[in-house]
């Protein structure tokens, strides 16, 4: 393993820790070392790992620097996940700072981001952060909705999952429906 990749663990240790200002340190250092490796989806990782570490401190101002540097980066690796995750990390953070509206708007431009890279985990949980913010706002819709849209990502829902779509309205998915007909008893 590289001095970089070790350097990266150590602020992973320390992130779990709750060590964030540590870690943040840590992350720096590895991304000089992915940097001198010519590594740049490290690099931009290492960034957006900084910025997590900071939000986490509630050092807005360098959390929102890191962010935006490591946006940049992933877009230059046409990693629309990367950007994605940065965007949604931005969004977060701005929620954070009270900015509810902004929020939203970020949320869904990182759901847009992952809907063209096909990442479906990624655009439900995004959804989901989503429709707990439109229930802050008391937009009991907006969460609804957003909710069933998240679910809608799913290709196998859970019991409850299937559930939460029909009383939303939202219907389940066909391969979904076809599972209900398997599990009926006799007639």
């Amino acid at each position: 393993m590289s001095d970089a990749n070790n350097l990266k663990e150590e602020g992973l240790k320390l992130y779990r820790a709750g060590r964030y200002e540590e870690a943040a340190a840590k992350f720096a250092e590895a991304q000089l070392g992915f940097a001198n490796e010519s590594n740049p989806q490290e690099v931009a990782e290492c960034a957006n790992n900084r910025g997590v570490c900071w939000r986490q401190a509630a050092k807005f101002e360098e959390a929102t620097a890191a962010f935006e540097e490591a946006r940049p980066l992933f877009q230059g690796l046409n990693d629309l996940v990367g950007e994605g995750q940065v965007v949604g990390n931005l969004a977060t953070l701005v929620e954070s700072q009270g900015d509810k509206q902004r929020a939203a708007e970020l949320y869904q431009e990182a759901i847009d981001l992952f809907t063209k890279a096909d990442a479906k985990d990624y655009i439900k949980d995004t959804y989901t952060a989503l429709s707990k913010l439109k229930l802050k706002q008391r937009d009991v819709v907006g969460a609804m909705t957003a909710f069933d849209a998240g679910l809608e990502q799913l290709e196998k829902p859970n019991l409850i999952e299937r559930m939460a779509r029909k009383i939303i309205g939202g219907g389940v998915p066909p391969s979904a429906a076809a599972d209900d007909d398997k599990e009926e008893g006799p007639a």
